[in-house]
């Protein structure tokens, strides 16, 4: 250190020109959504506070809740994903690992969080080569509980409106449409 000389300060100097690497824009279409909601999920219609389950919904009769959540699923993504109207055609396949709404006991109490997981992987529709690779999605976010759900509730704002939402604010932010066509719709 002794041997360095002084270092030149440079206060008042622009930021050096380097070029600023951008993602690549996705051109994408989505030719078809694939929600895979597997068998091996657990399933709990305990009215705990936190079942222990890979599948806790309650917001439709009991049934076949492999297939409501992936009804869900598909309600809430469809509309926004059909809307990319990209170059390239290709399949959006999620595979759920983990869905939590809160159960009635954790709703008119301690409210709780909506755990949402899963593993996302984005296909080329024409060679139905991987294009993303397969990674990990958490859309966790935090339950209303006691009043605050009496009152979401009385004004419509359901489990299934919150967790519609989330999902759908999700898929805005990882499939943006390009900058050309938002500047076609206006």
């Amino acid at each position: 250190a002794g041997c360095a000389g002084p270092a030149e300060v440079m206060r008042d100097q622009p930021f050096l020109d380097t070029p600023v690497i951008e993602p690549e824009p996705r051109d994408w279409a989505v030719a078809r959504l694939d929600i895979v909601v597997p068998e091996t999920l657990t399933v709990s219609e305990a009215n705990t506070i936190k079942p222990r389950a890979d599948i806790v919904w309650r917001e439709d009769a009991p049934g076949d809740r492999h297939a409501q959540v992936q009804t869900l699923f598909e309600q809430a993504l469809t509309p926004v994903l059909s809307q990319l109207d990209g170059a390239t055609r290709v399949i959006v396949q999620l595979e759920l690992t983990r869905f939590h709404a809160v159960t009635e006991r954790a709703r008119y109490t301690i409210g709780g969080e909506h755990e949402i997981e899963f593993l996302m992987t984005v296909f080329d529709a024409e060679t139905g080569q991987s294009m993303t690779g397969r990674r990990p999605v958490d859309l966790t976010f935090r339950a209303y509980g006691g009043q605050q759900a009496i009152e979401a509730e009385a004004e419509g704002i359901t489990q299934r409106v919150r967790i519609m939402s989330r999902l759908q604010q999700w898929a805005l932010a990882e499939f943006p449409r390009p900058a050309s066509s938002l500047l076609q719709a206006n």
